[in-house]
C-alpha cells in the first residue's frame, strides 16, 4: 500500500518559475506541511531537479513538483522511469498539465493529500533518433515551436497572455514549412502552419488547442493546419481560446496510434519540436501516447 501522506513527501521547488519569489513559495509550502515530516528542496539546475526527483522516488517518496509545466515534465519523466508518484503545486506561468487534472491552487494540492486519488495520467512520448522525451500536454512543430521559443524570452507575462503575445510575434515573420507526416497507413507531404500531437486539452497557459484529446484514451490527438494567409492564421489563434479552431476548413483533427514526422525544409525553425513550453529535440520523431504508467496524486 502506498503511503500517500504529506509525511512521505518531498516538495521540489523551481526557484524561478512563475511570478512568486522563492521566499513566498517557501512560505506557502511551510503552511501546507506544518506539523508533518515533509521536506522542502530547492533545485539549482535541471540536472539537480532530475537527481532530487530520482533519488526521492527511489526512496518511495511522493515528489511534489512546485513549478510550471517544465518542472512537472522533469518530475513526471522520473516518475515513469522509477515507478514513482508525483503531485503538483502549480507555481508556473503556464500550468497546463495541472489544469487538465483540475489542480489550480494550493487548496487543490492540499485536497490531493487530504482526499487522495492515484491516477495514471496520459502523456505523449516523443522518440527521436538518439533519445526520447515526454510531454504532458502536446508535442508540436511549426508555429507552436516558434511561439514556445519566443515565450521563453518574454518576462513578466504569464498564462494565455504570454503565449498569445509570443504567437503574435511569430506571425510577423509567418512561414509554413513542408512536413512529411505518416499515420494510419497514410502519408501527407504538405506545407503546414502547425502540427501537434496532444495527450491533454490545453497548451500555452490555457489555450484550448485539443478539445477532443481525451476522447480516445489509447490514441494521440493529431491536429494540424495546412498553409494559410496571415489574417486566417490570426483567426485560428483567436479560435484556440474557445476550441472553435477545429471548425476551420484548414484544420485536421483526428486520433491515431502514432505518427511519424519529418521535414526536408532548410528553415532552422522547421525541425524544432517543443512540448510543455520546453525544447524536446529535432525531427524526425515518432509521437504516440506513452505506455508506461505515470502515477499522479490528485483530489478525489
Amino acid at each position: 500500500m502506498n503511503n500517500l501522506s504529506l509525511n512521505n513527501s518531498v516538495f521540489l521547488v523551481n526557484p524561478v518559475a512563475g511570478k512568486l519569489s522563492l521566499n513566498k513559495k517557501i512560505k506557502k509550502i511551510k503552511k501546507i506541511i506544518e506539523g508533518t515530516g515533509a521536506e522542502i528542496l530547492v533545485s539549482n539546475s535541471i540536472d539537480n531537479a532530475i537527481n532530487i526527483a530520482k533519488k526521492s522516488m527511489r526512496k518511495n517518496k511522493i515528489v511534489v513538483a512546485c513549478g510550471g509545466d517544465g518542472l512537472q515534465n522533469l518530475v513526471a519523466q522520473q516518475a515513469i522511469e522509477n515507478n514513482g508518484i508525483m503531485a503538483i503545486l502549480p507555481f508556473g506561468r503556464g500550468n497546463d498539465f495541472a489544469c487538465s487534472l483540475s489542480i489550480n491552487s494550493v487548496n487543490d494540492l492540499i485536497q490531493s493529500f487530504s482526499f487522495p486519488k492515484l491516477i495514471n495520467a496520459r502523456y505523449v512520448q516523443v522518440m527521436f533518433n538518439n533519445h526520447y522525451r515526454i510531454t504532458l500536454t502536446c508535442a508540436g512543430v511549426g508555429l507552436l515551436s516558434e511561439a514556445a521559443y519566443r515565450a521563453e524570452k518574454i518576462p513578466i507575462l504569464k498564462g494565455m497572455l504570454l503565449y498569445s503575445v509570443a504567437s503574435i510575434l511569430s506571425f510577423i515573420l509567418l512561414k509554413s514549412h513542408k512536413y512529411r507526416v505518416e499515420f494510419d497507413e497514410k502519408i501527407i507531404e504538405e506545407e503546414l502552419l502547425i502540427l501537434a500531437g496532444a495527450a491533454s486539452q490545453y497548451t500555452g497557459g490555457g489555450m484550448y488547442i485539443a478539445p477532443d484529446a481525451f476522447k480516445v484514451k489509447e490514441m494521440v490527438n493529431l491536429l494540424y493546419s495546412t498553409k494559410v494567409k496571415r489574417f486566417e492564421a490570426f483567426k485560428l489563434l483567436l479560435g484556440v481560446f474557445t476550441g472553435s479552431h477545429l471548425k476551420h476548413s484548414k484544420v485536421i483533427n483526428i486520433h491515431t496510434a502514432k505518427l511519424l514526422v519529418s521535414t526536408q525544409s532548410n528553415s532552422p525553425w522547421a525541425p524544432l519540436v517543443y512540448g510543455d513550453g520546453e525544447y524536446l529535440g529535432v525531427l524526425p520523431a515518432e509521437i504516440s501516447i506513452g505506455k508506461k504508467p505515470l502515477r499522479v496524486l490528485v483530489p478525489k
